[in-house]
Formats: structure tokens, sequence, C-alpha cells
């Protein structure tokens, strides 16, 4: 009788070429990374905090406007300024040198995301476990920004492999858990780290993991893990005990009681209903791999199934409501939804390459129509439209991305044509045309929306209404951060803070209001308002000081 991965393995022919996914995993890093300014919710701020720490030197305690920033630990932050260090201003400005940091982590968690899918379900399915991670839906946008979450989530895919490993190879397994308990910690959350060792010590509920070698392995995981996990801790506590006080209290503590806080019922369908097009379409293909694994539930499928459901445990009792703490439950549903990859039917192969023809081919083509309309006036509506959503736009053509668009968008259509489809075919045909449409829009609408999502626009448009000779001191209360950062970044102008409620020190004051509450101030002037494109609940004022009336005789 053949073994399950001798099955496998017959079913898997024709597979994809290895030169295919490295091709295809290159090519969807890089859209997004270089050619724009910072853009919300993260860049600005993480851009500020690099900046600081290469400016004042420490780069033991984050800072944002020289006050403790301690929203994220500083991994990301420190690999961030290195790459600033090294490639800007010669090379690069810097926040695309900042951004770098993505790729290279998202790179790392990419290739463990697929050794631990080798090591646990067998060869060549790493490749798959890749590309269904690379074709999940929220994985796009959130693995192409300048933002923390990204080291966080390499150190669950390290974390991951290690686990997978323990059956195998128990000291490599213990080493690089710890190095990953490290990098979790220090890249994430204390909450981060104890999901993962909530997951290790809970994996000797099935026999499999409850042997000699998996206790040496926590053992040396935790020998390596913490001392290392203590020294950025420790030194913040030498030098800045008052701020490791509350860091302690209001970001350790505070973030692994976070789930105490059970929301109401109607607030728990949050993740559920977002996961549906996060998680796309790993959780599919792993609700087929569990149906056709009903009995017994093997080794292979314990580590991603104890995973996956550890993280919806947590994000189900979390009291944050943010999308992109379900990126880690992207991992262990890619190596479920692997698992039984090669035994999809041929209709749902066939289904969801169709899916991925209509759905990718249609937004391809609004993509293309989109850029002929921004750039041409054609067609008129479009064209409307593209000017409504980005009025600072100015038509801007590179034919040097217009050739490339087009080979890509050529190079898709004939891939969607091969014959004897199956499921890795199908789910490769999905990941490149997701692949596809994202680089479509980061290269030839990269433009467009940086003009809508940049703050240089706005900043530039008041710098134009300052007096000829330019002023001495604009103030701007302490706690509009975002708009500290931009007038420094995009203006090197330095807004004096001060806070809220007392008299501007400045004779011009920069106000940040929703536009519904008014911009007038008693003794004040309005001289400018400015806002993004259609962002009329962060509407900026500058205010000059009125000269005081002289008393009437």
């Amino acid at each position: 009788m053949l073994t399950y991965s001798a099955q496998a393995s017959q079913m898997a022919k024709p597979t994809e070429k290895p030169w295919v996914l490295l091709l295809l995993c290159f090519i969807w890093l890089w859209p997004g990374i270089l050619g724009h300014d910072p853009w919300k919710p993260d860049e600005p701020y993480v851009l500020a905090v690099v900046q600081g720490m290469l400016h004042s030197g420490n780069w033991l305690l984050p800072t944002l406007q020289g006050a403790p920033y301690l929203e994220n630990p500083p991994l990301y932050y420190w690999l961030a300024a290195g790459c600033v260090k090294l490639f800007s201003p010669w090379l690069l400005p810097a926040h695309d040198a900042a951004r770098l940091s993505t790729p290279l982590l998202m790179a790392l968690a990419l290739l463990l995301a697929g050794m631990a899918g080798r090591d646990l379900i067998g060869r060549r399915h790493g490749r798959s476990v890749v590309m269904i991670l690379i074709g999940c839906l929220g994985l796009v946008e959130s693995g192409h920004q300048l933002t923390p979450v990204i080291a966080s989530f390499t150190g669950f895919a390290a974390a991951f492999y290690a686990l997978s490993l323990t059956l195998r190879s128990p000291g490599l397994a213990g080493a690089l858990l710890g190095a990953a308990s490290v990098a979790t910690f220090l890249g994430g959350s204390l909450t981060d780290l104890m999901l993962i060792w909530l997951t290790a010590l809970m994996l000797p509920a099935f026999s499999a993991w409850r042997c000699k070698n998996y206790a040496l392995t926590l053992l040396l995981a935790l020998m390596v893990a913490l001392p290392a996990i203590l020294v950025w801790p420790m030194l913040l506590l030498r030098e800045y005990p008052a701020v490791f006080a509350d860091w302690w209290a209001n970001y350790c503590l505070g973030q692994t009681s976070g789930f105490k806080h059970i929301r109401m019922f109607h607030d728990f369908g949050y993740y559920t209903v977002n996961v549906l097009w996060f998680a796309f379409p790993a959780w599919p293909l792993a609700l087929w791999t569990l149906y056709r694994q009903r009995q017994p539930l093997s080794p292979k499928l314990q580590l991603p199934l104890l995973f996956a459901l550890m993280i919806a445990l947590l994000l189900t009792l979390s009291d944050r409501a943010s999308i992109t703490d379900a990126m880690p439950l992207l991992l262990p549903l890619s190596i479920l939804a692997a698992v039984e990859l090669d035994t999809l039917r041929r209709g749902a192969a066939a289904f969801l390459n169709w899916f991925a023809l209509m759905t990718f081919g249609l937004f391809g083509l609004l993509v293309w129509l989109g850029w002929a309309a921004m750039n041409y006036g054609w067609p008129a509506g479009l064209a409307g439209r593209a000017q409504y959503f980005s009025p600072f736009y100015q038509p801007h053509v590179s034919w040097w991305h217009a050739v490339g668009a087009l080979v890509a968008t050529l190079v898709w259509l004939w891939a969607l044509t091969r014959p004897h489809l199956r499921g890795r075919q199908a789910i490769t045909n999905w990941a490149a045309g997701l692949t596809l449409l994202w680089g479509l829009g980061m290269t030839l609408w990269l433009p467009w929306f940086d003009a809508a999502k940049s703050y240089r626009p706005v900043v530039q448009s008041m710098l134009r209404k300052l007096p000829a000779g330019g002023v001495s001191c604009v103030a701007a209360e302490s706690h509009n951060r975002l708009a500290l950062i931009s007038w420094r970044y995009y203006a090197g102008m330095d807004l004096l803070p001060f806070p809220a409620g007392e008299t501007p020190p400045c004779d011009y004051w920069l106000v940040v209001r929703d536009r519904q509450q008014g911009m007038a101030e008693p003794g004040w002037q309005v001289l400018w308002t400015g806002h993004r494109p259609r962002e009329d609940n962060m509407t900026f004022a500058l205010l000059q000081r009125l000269p005081p009336t002289p008393p009437s005789n």
C-alpha cells in the first residue's frame, strides 16, 4: 500500500518548478516598497522613531519627537534604522531605505513557513505553503508596509518552524525556538511570546509530542531565550527606570491583560467576518484538509491546528479590533491548506482558477482603464472619479512601468490557460493573479495613490501661504503628533509643541481638527486650511495671532 507521502507525490505531478516559486515570491515582495512617501497608519510614526534613533544615537529607547515611544519593542526600528544608515541619502530617501526592512523580514518569514511545510507535510509541499501564503488577501497589503507587525509575524514563522522540527532535530529546534522567542518579544509583544509558549506547552496533549526529545527542545529553548530576552529590559531599567515602569505597566501587563476584557457578544464577530477575506483562500482549503483527514488526527495536523485554535481564541477574547493582529493565523491555515491541496477535486481547482481569472482580470482591467483615465482623460467618467479622489495628482507616465505591467499581464493570462489543472496550479495562478493586481496598482497607480495618501501636498500648500520672509515660530498642540512629524519631515520645520488648552507660545498656530468643529479662534485669523483628499476628520489650519485691539478713548 502506498504511504500518504507517496500518494501525494504521484498526485502532485505535474508540479510547479522551484524557479517559478522563487520568481513569483521575488516579484511579490517588492511592489509598494519603493517610490512613495510614508503612509498611514504606521509609516509616519515608524520613520520618525527611526530618525530619532539616528539623530540622537540612542538605540536603546525608541522616541517620538523626543518623548519615549514604546508602542512596540525596538527590533523593527533597529533594522529599519540600519537600512537608513546604509542606503540613505546617497541611494534612497529615508522612507524608502527604512521600508527595505519589510521585504527582508517577509522573505525570511516565507522561507521559514515553507520549511515548516516541508518538514510537516513532505518534500515539495513547502512550495505550496508559500504559494497559499502569498495568495492570502490580507497579507498583500500588510506585508508591504513600514510597520513593526512584520517583525512579529517573522517571529511567529520562526517559532512555528522550530516546533515543526522538534520530533526530528530537538537540538536545532530548541536553539531556533529560543531565537524565535527573543525575536517575537523584541519585535512583537509579551502577549505574542505567551501565545507561542502556551502552544508549545499544550502540544504534549498529543502523544506524538509527549517524549524526551520534546522536553529537551523546550529546555534548550528556555536556556537560549531567557538570558537574551532580559538584556533590553534590564538596560532600559538601568538607564530609564521611570520609562521602564511605564512600559511594564502599560505595554506589557496591559497587553497581556487585554484578552481578559471579554467584549459583548455582538462584537465577537469582528474577526470571524474579516478573516473570511483576510485569510482567503487558505481557510477553505484548510477546511478541505480537515474534512479529508477527519480520523485520526495525524501529527502533521496537530501542530497547525493547535496553533490556529490558540490564535483564534486570543483574537476572540482580545479587546482590540485590528485585523493585522490576525496575521499569525495565516501561518497555520496555510500549512493546513497545503496538506490536501493535491487531492483538491478538478472541479474545485477549475472554479478557483475561473474565480481568479474573473476577479483579477476584472480588477486588472479597471487598473489599466484607471491609468489611462488619470493620465489621458479617457474614459471621461473614470477620469473625473480619479480627480475627485486624488486632486493633487499630476499626470505622470513611466513607460518602463507600463511595458513591464503589460508583459506581466500577458504572462498571467497565458498561465491561466495551462492544461491538466490541479490544486497546485490553481493556487499558483491565484497567487500570481493577486501579485499581478498588487503590482499593477503599485506601479501604474503609485503616483496617484501617493498624491492622495501623502501629507507632502498638504504641507507644501501651507508653506505657500507663509509670509515671504518665512516665520520663526509655529506652534501646534503636543498631542497632534502626525502634524509635528509631517511638518518636520516634509518642510524641515520644527513646530513648537504645547499642551492642549494653554495659550500658544507663537504668533502662528497650526490647528488640527474635524472640519465640522470649525477653525475660528478668538484673537486669531485663519490664513490657510488644508487636508488630504476625502479626509475631513483631520483638517489642518494655520492661524495668525491678531494684534491687540487698542483701547478706545
